[in-house]
């Protein structure tokens, strides 16, 4: 009995001879085939990754499409196939892993920054709105004019005659 062996409890040294020999078993069967009639375990289908990424990219476009409009014109659905099968060649051939691609980070991005673009996108041009009326205001006022920035509307009334002009309608 060798010092290792002796440093081991009975009942665990008991175990692991018991675990050394199953394991002789399975080592022996590897070969086996199961018996006819047993329905044998199907491989999983294999994932076409080129079709996958195809379809990822043709979902990012149509993410982007509010605030890139000429996208889906220059990234048709085919277009971006062929894109997702050229790719998966390539990380085929040099080795990458696609597997990071199915991430929550990647879920995250895809969902918050096409309506953040989108936000970005109408903020300017709320902005430059705000501008254009802060300098037509401060040009007339240099001219000495008066810009009534709400225009008065009429507003009909409901039994009373005649009708009741809005503030700033005079």
């Amino acid at each position: 009995m060798s010092d290792q062996e002796q440093a081991i409890a009975p009942d665990l040294a008991a175990v692991g001879n018991a675990l050394a020999a199953v394991d002789a078993k399975l080592t022996a069967a590897e070969g086996v085939q199961p018996p006819p009639g047993e329905a044998q375990a199907e491989a999983a289908p294999a994932v076409d990754r080129g079709a996958e990424l195809g379809a990822m990219l043709t979902l990012g476009v149509r993410m982007a499409a509010p605030a890139l409009p000429f996208l889906p014109d220059c990234y048709t659905p085919e277009v971006c196939e062929q894109i997702g099968q050229a790719f998966a060649a390539v990380a085929d051939k040099y080795g990458w892993n696609l597997g990071g691609m199915d991430s929550p980070e990647l879920a995250l991005a895809l969902v918050t920054v096409p309506p953040t673009l989108v936000a970005v996108k109408l903020g300017r041009e709320h902005f430059a709105v705000k501008r254009m009326e802060a300098e037509a205001l401060a040009d007339a006022s240099r001219r000495g004019q008066v810009i009534d920035a709400a225009p008065a509307r009429v507003v009909p009334t409901s039994g009373h005659a005649g009708t009741v002009l809005q503030p700033g309608a005079v």
